[in-house]
């Protein structure tokens, strides 16, 4: 007869029951772990956390857990953590660790260190980078001013996918969010330096760089940094010239000059950092100068 009387009460008391279950579980986890791992089995650490893979995804656990959202949360990190150092410390496979981080990042979704770890772990040690990128991508949807997730991704496309344009374009989206790292400022600009497409930005951003600071510092690392991009474009340009003298003669010159003799460049450019370019197996390099 008094629904809205009762119903205060009865939240309290599925509250109780919901936290007399899960504490419950918890103990009985621990005890079955202890006789299990006991027993040279599998650990049960590992079964629980499989177990995790039936769920279609977090949204499954949200009716269930109510407002306990993030209490599950904190849980399944912890599972997700004994689960990567298990695997890291005996067979270094991670089957499970990409649904895992999806249940946790869906059971909270501002869990910023969640995606950061996960996005990382899934990309160098599940050898899955495109999974990787993909959890820090919906980690940006939820958390759109956080800048260290594009700067996740960008590492990942520079340091394993060698993809060196998208690694400038997340590298300079990150060195525009708020509280964000300098040198993200500096890998966006070392990053358009080697590709061909975006090198111009990458001197404009350096040149930025080097004009809006008086720290000395700063100002060397954007002055190295104009100079690796000049170095990136005289080797194209002298790979080029080389693959057009292999082309009409069959073979491959000793020495940078034969391409100035030949008539393949007009001139040879100085190495910005005081070596020399040479030719190597088919290939333009730079070296030191030899000592006469």
């Amino acid at each position: 007869m008094y629904p809205n009387k009762q119903s205060p009460i009865r939240r309290l008391l599925g509250s109780i029951l919901f936290l007399t279950i899960l504490f419950s579980w918890a103990f009985l986890i621990f005890r079955l772990q202890i006789i299990i791992d006991w027993r040279r089995k599998k650990p049960l650490r590992e079964l629980v956390v499989e177990e995790l893979a039936y769920f279609p995804s977090g949204k499954f656990l949200h009716p269930v857990v109510i407002e306990y959202e993030n209490l599950m949360a904190d849980l399944v990190w912890l599972r997700a953590i004994q689960y990567y150092g298990h695997h890291l410390m005996t067979d270094r496979k991670y089957t499970w660790l990409g649904h895992i981080f999806d249940i946790l990042t869906q059971l909270d979704p501002k869990f910023v260190g969640a995606y950061q770890f996960g996005g990382t772990m899934l990309a160098w040690d599940a050898g899955q980078p495109k999974e990787g990128i993909a959890l820090l991508r919906k980690g940006m949807r939820e958390n759109p001013l956080r800048w260290e997730l594009p700067f996740g991704i960008a590492f990942i496309y520079y340091l394993v996918l060698k993809d060196y344009e998208k690694a400038g374009n997340y590298f300079y989206l990150a060195s525009k969010m708020p509280e964000t790292w300098r040198i993200a400022q500096r890998w966006a600009a070392f990053s358009y330096g080697k590709t061909e497409k975006r090198r111009q930005f990458g001197k404009i951003i350096f040149q930025d760089l080097y004009n809006s600071t008086d720290n000395l510092e700063l100002k060397k690392i954007a002055k190295r940094g104009l100079r690796v991009i000049k170095r990136e474009e005289d080797i194209e340009y002298l790979q080029e010239a080389l693959d057009k003298y292999y082309q009409k003669y069959k073979k491959y010159p000793k020495a940078i000059r034969d391409l100035l003799t030949a008539g393949f460049i007009d001139s040879i450019p100085h190495e910005p950092f005081g070596g020399i370019y040479l030719i190597k197996e088919g290939k333009v390099k730079y070296g030191l100068p030899r000592q006469r």
